[in-house]
């Protein structure tokens, strides 16, 4: 996972992305290259990791305040193999369809920044481009979106009407839990597991140790997203290749 501010990559903490600060990592060699550079922090993710997919989030584009667009586009013409899943702060068909790149990247619609229900219905049923993902944006009161429509819907209800609305991927994202490595609420992620279970599903926020992975994998979800705890060096590159998550 990169989070992009100011074209920087950055490590946050409990979605207060005020405080979130350039990255500093234990990742091996990442104390011999400025891994803030998110070009060097992609290399050494794919060097580390070998991973097929990756999540960006500009939080520039998300809080309305700019956009890390050029940064993004060098990441994606550096590695042509990886998938790119963008979170821009997207919230309807225009902004999707500015989001395809040439179908380089799969856009991420967040429920923080989704207006309504309504907008979710037109966003797969075009046949062209890359299929978007839903981010199932959480705190521990419920769904976090801006907009009234939106937030009074249970998270399961929300699932259910992605689903119904063509989404075939979403990201459940715990933004109270990113970068606390808490670990996870797992009778929360089996229940969303369950409403929803046609979807593939990934989750992220506050994953803590190897065991939080393979409890994610018992739980039928289909991958991860990992920054703290890699930089932290809570999980380790061995740790993933010794359970089967990297080649």
């Amino acid at each position: 996972m990169i989070d992009l501010r100011d074209g920087k990559a950055v490590r946050g903490r409990s979605g207060d992305r005020e405080r979130y600060r350039p990255v500093e990592s234990r990742l091996p060699g990442g104390a011999a290259v400025d891994l803030s550079d998110p070009a060097l922090l992609l290399s050494a993710y794919r060097a580390l990791l070998r991973p097929d997919m990756v999540y960006v989030a500009d939080l520039d584009r998300i809080l309305g305040r700019g956009d890390n667009d050029a940064t993004l586009l060098g990441l994606v013409a550096g590695a042509p193999q990886v998938r790119v899943l963008w979170d821009g702060g997207l919230s309807g068909a225009a902004a999707l369809a500015s989001a395809q790149h040439g179908g380089r990247v799969v856009p991420v619609i967040g429920t923080e920044t989704l207006r309504s229900i309504e907008e979710l219905r037109p966003l797969c049923r075009s046949r062209s481009g890359s299929r978007p993902v839903l981010s199932l944006d959480l705190s521990a009161e419920g769904v976090v979106s801006r907009s009234a429509l939106v937030a009074p819907i249970g998270e399961e209800r929300l699932l259910v009407q992605a689903g119904r609305c063509g989404f075939r991927t979403a990201v459940v994202l715990l933004l109270d839990r990113v970068g606390t490595s808490l670990g996870l609420p797992f009778d929360r992620l089996r229940r969303l597991r369950a409403a929803a279970p046609d979807i593939e599903l990934l989750a992220g926020g506050g994953i803590a140790s190897i065991d939080d992975l393979l409890g994610l994998r018992a739980a039928g979800f289909a991958g991860a997203l990992l920054a703290t705890a890699l930089h932290d060096g809570s999980i380790t590159p061995e740790d993933l290749a010794r359970e089967g998550f990297v080649p």
